[in-house]
């Protein structure tokens, strides 16, 4: 069995190991994405290859485990026991609800690093820098195929797709499109998914700069205190790496992402960094390089109605659309469980 997934987010990567421990060697996971890197919203920003030790997180940031949650624990025990996450240190930080049923952990190598710990243990055929355009129906009918703009890249008895709703109603086209149009209540309930938009600004600072001059590793900065920055953190900090090369990351509100979320990120970006060291005004400028990144899809805000796991858009060949947006909510613990949710319904389904 072939299963190409779309996507080298966290949806497929937790979905790529839950297959592979259930069908073992035989099944082929072939995963495409058009980004340079894997991660998705858990993508990992390295400085420079002068500066290798100098990266931050500029999507999610730290994973949070619900004490009482029996199925996702095990999880998050497997990811410890490996070393690719640890407790994150709750000194230091400002505006952070505290919740008693609530774990945080940080990635020591990166948020992006727990993506790429699942893939590597699925053992998948990684392509990246590939942008699919198009899902099609083989010539047999038995397999859909995929491509881009300018090739058909691969096909498989079984495609899984994690782009966002609104991408997938956009960006696709082809035989998804044209089922997706055939189903009305489908196209219905995936034009009801609605993300929050923000922009994200990553300084990086030289070895030289040996400290940031800040009393804090986080700072969850109230509406009250600035009208554009809602998340900031030295990074390496926050990872309990104390030590330069230092990096700082900032997360805009959702409604300054919202007002700005057709324009050009580097110019938004520029505005956004002013206003860090405007808040900030004690920090360091010299830095050694700045990275925005506009999150058009930052998190769900408004999730596929019957909060499903995915929805499947055709049973032979097998076509199936997953990830968050059929979660009840947008964090590692909902990909969990809706990953889960994918691979048991997908199960009876291979042929």
């Amino acid at each position: 069995m072939r299963v190409i997934l779309i996507g080298a987010g966290i949806s497929n990567a937790l979905i790529s190991i839950l297959l592979r421990r259930q069908y073992g060697a035989d099944l082929k996971l072939v995963v495409f994405d058009k980004s340079k890197n894997v991660g998705g919203r858990m993508t990992t920003s390295y400085d420079s290859e002068e500066n290798p030790h100098c990266f931050l997180d500029t999507g999610a940031q730290y994973l949070t485990l619900t004490k009482s949650n029996s199925t996702t624990t095990k999880f998050f025990q497997e990811l410890i026991d490996d070393n690719v996450i640890e407790l994150l240190d709750k000194e230091n930080i400002i505006g952070m609800r505290d919740n008693t049923n609530k774990i945080n952990y940080t990635a020591p190598r990166g948020i992006a690093s727990v993506v790429r710990y699942y893939f590597d243990q699925a053992a998948v055929e990684m392509n990246l820098s590939k942008h699919i355009t198009n899902i099609d129906l083989s010539a047999s009918k038995d397999k859909f195929s995929v491509s881009t703009s300018k090739e058909k890249l691969d096909e498989a008895e079984t495609v899984i797709v994690t782009v966002p709703p609104p991408q997938i109603l956009t960006d696709l086209k082809g035989s998804i499109a044209q089922l997706i149009e055939d189903n009305k209540e489908v196209k219905d309930k995936l034009d009801q998914v609605k993300f929050s938009s923000r922009f994200s600004v990553g300084l990086f600072y030289p070895p030289s700069i040996t400290s940031l001059n800040m009393p804090w590793r986080m700072y969850y900065v109230d509406k009250n205190e600035n009208d554009c920055l809602r998340y900031l953190a030295i990074d390496n900090a926050k990872r309990n790496k104390n030590d330069p090369p230092f990096s700082l990351i900032a997360h805009t509100s959702v409604e300054f992402g919202a007002k700005y979320a057709e324009v050009d990120k580097t110019i938004i970006g520029e505005q956004v960094k002013e206003k860090i060291f405007q808040f900030l005004p004690k920090l360091p400028r010299e830095v050694s390089n700045v990275k925005y990144h506009k999150w058009k899809y930052s998190q769900v805000i408004q999730s596929y109605p019957d909060k499903l796991g995915c929805v499947v858009l055709k049973e032979n060949p097998l076509l199936v659309l997953a990830g968050d947006s059929f979660a009840g909510e947008s964090n590692f613990e909902a990909c969990i469980e809706a990953a889960i949710e994918t691979v048991k319904k997908i199960g009876g389904l291979f042929k």
